[in-house]
């Protein structure tokens, strides 16, 4: 799966699926640019090991945006720097019991202090993941967009708009029924970007005791919103 889109400096950038290398600029994008939630604070090698276990679990995957490669085949698209990614899951409970399983006894003695220090963050994302969202409501559990990040020297070229629109495409291919992103309520630069990608704003909880979320969700398979040039606020968010 990959998507191409035409930045204003006239260089292609690829959307593909992530792998456990990948890890590695996931951790680094994350550390450096999101700011909500807990997961920063924990450092990179924490985050390491969370992004190989989404890239490795068969209901979750990471997405990674590339620039041209400048000394690649002659076709300047992909295989170059990253420009960003994407993490996403068709069932965050799971992939958070995977974690715990395989990474959890490692990722927190890396991160122990860190992790004493938010506890109560940590178990609220937690029961975030197994809760399905901050709503109970019938039907199949859509899948979760978890973070997103754009390096700031591709911010302003689409990027963040072909990274959401390559997590719907990948939902399709994978038969979900829908996608919801929780998203910090006073975050409206991401907030503009889900809306153009076609999400609608539910209710408002609080994951994190003191701070207010939006939750956002859409229909897998529909037409998206308006997604033109100069419409892209490109940033960072997270779940």
């Amino acid at each position: 799966m990959a998507g191409v889109s035409q930045p204003a400096s006239g260089a292609a950038v690829v959307v593909r699926l992530g792998n456990a290398v990948d890890a590695e600029v996931a951790a680094r994008l994350h550390a450096g640019l999101i700011t909500e939630g807990f997961l920063s604070a924990l450092g990179p090698r924490f985050l390491r090991r969370l992004y190989r276990r989404v890239a490795l679990s068969d209901d979750s995957f990471l997405l990674v945006a590339e620039g041209p490669d400048p000394v690649g085949d002659g076709s300047g698209i992909g295989g170059g720097p990253a420009a960003g990614f994407l993490a996403g899951a068709l069932d965050l409970g799971a992939l958070y019991r995977r974690f715990v399983l395989h990474d959890g006894v490692a990722a927190a003695v890396g991160s122990l202090p860190e992790l004493l220090r938010s506890w109560r963050r940590a178990w609220e994302t937690l029961r975030h993941g197994t809760s399905g969202g901050g709503e109970e409501e019938a039907g199949p559990r859509v899948a979760e967009l978890l973070s997103i990040a754009v390096d700031p020297a591709w911010q302003g070229r689409q990027v963040g708009t072909l990274l959401v629109q390559g997590f719907l495409d990948e939902l399709a291919r994978r038969g979900a029924g829908g996608a919801q992103v929780v998203v910090g309520a006073d975050n409206g630069p991401a907030i503009a970007l889900y809306r153009r990608c076609g999400f609608v704003p539910g209710q408002s909880f609080a994951l994190h005791r003191g701070t207010v979320s939006l939750l956002m969700r859409r229909p897998v398979g529909a037409g998206p919103q308006d997604m033109g040039p100069g419409a892209q606020p490109d940033g960072a968010g997270s779940a």
